[in-house]
């Protein structure tokens, strides 16, 4: 079987049945028309340069952690540091300190490195509070220079809180208070530092609506039951205090949880004296 090919010219397209009813400039014009707009699409939608504008520049992504220019002690802006900062306080343990170390560089003023870290402490509260921030600086080289793009220039590192077992401490927390405790001791007042803590936090909230949650805990030493005891022991002698400063008792909850939640290794020393503690949760 053959096939045949007929000679298609605009002459035969014009005495065709169908193009014989379509006028030629009709054709014409849908096929102008078609070609303006695919090069309109191509332009706009691929290219994204309608009007002759040039594609928006693509941003950056940044980390969030605070970046500094040439002498300046002030970081620049960044939408990412509360995600940054969320990410380093999940780093530090129960009552760590945040040690932030200020980069100077040869040429910049002296004390830059320092001002650079007390920046940064500033943007780090009120959730990490000042009692637990400390701030030092050192001298670098690197490609931080005049007219350059800003710098990472600080370093960051969480010191262990170790206490000898017969001292007592503070800890204060987004949410808490915790008051550790000397060994199997249920003795808060021998610490001056407590008392004019209890005594500040009781002349924030005399004349207010907020009740207090006050919960004591233990190492592991001993039987639960003795633990138990001593950790209500403990709770209820911060609870006095409370009452005693003009807290209505009936705005103080006491309870104990013993040795059942340990937020350190018990096998330590360490260890142990985080666990003897007792939490002052304040609800407004």
């Amino acid at each position: 079987m053959k096939y045949i090919c007929p000679n298609i010219t605009v002459q035969n397209l014009k005495t065709t049945p169908l193009m014989s009813k379509i006028p030629l400039w009709l054709v014409l014009l849908v096929f102008v028309g078609y070609s303006v707009w695919a090069v309109r699409f191509w332009h706009c939608h691929v290219c994204q340069c309608c009007d002759g504008e040039t594609p928006p520049p693509t941003e950056a992504k940044t980390t969030g952690e605070p970046l500094f220019r040439w002498m300046a002690n002030t970081p620049e802006a960044d939408a990412n540091f509360a995600a940054w900062k969320k990410a380093l306080l999940a780093r530090g343990g129960q009552g760590d300190t945040l040690l932030i170390t200020g980069w100077q560089r040869p040429g910049e003023p002296d004390g830059i490195g320092l001002a650079r870290a007390a920046a940064i402490k500033q943007m780090m509260m009120p959730e990490l509070p000042e009692s637990r921030i400390r701030t030092a600086a050192k001298t670098v080289q690197d490609e931080l220079a005049k007219g350059g793009p800003a710098m990472r220039s600080a370093d960051y590192d969480w010191l262990k809180m170790v206490l000898a077992m017969e001292q007592g401490a503070i800890i204060e927390s987004d949410k808490d208070v915790i008051f550790l405790f000397p060994f199997r001791s249920t003795e808060y007042d021998k610490d001056a530092n407590v008392e004019e803590y209890l005594r500040k936090l009781v002349e924030k909230h005399k004349n207010t609506t907020a009740s207090f949650l006050v919960v004591g805990h233990t190492d592991d030493v001993g039987t639960d039951e003795a633990n138990l005891e001593l950790g209500r022991a403990r709770a209820q002698s911060i609870a006095n205090v409370l009452i005693k400063r003009g807290i209505a008792p009936n705005r103080i909850k006491v309870e104990s949880r013993g040795k059942r939640e340990p937020v350190a290794d018990n096998t330590t020393e360490d260890g142990r004296h985080r666990n003897r503690r007792v939490v002052i949760t304040v609800k407004p």
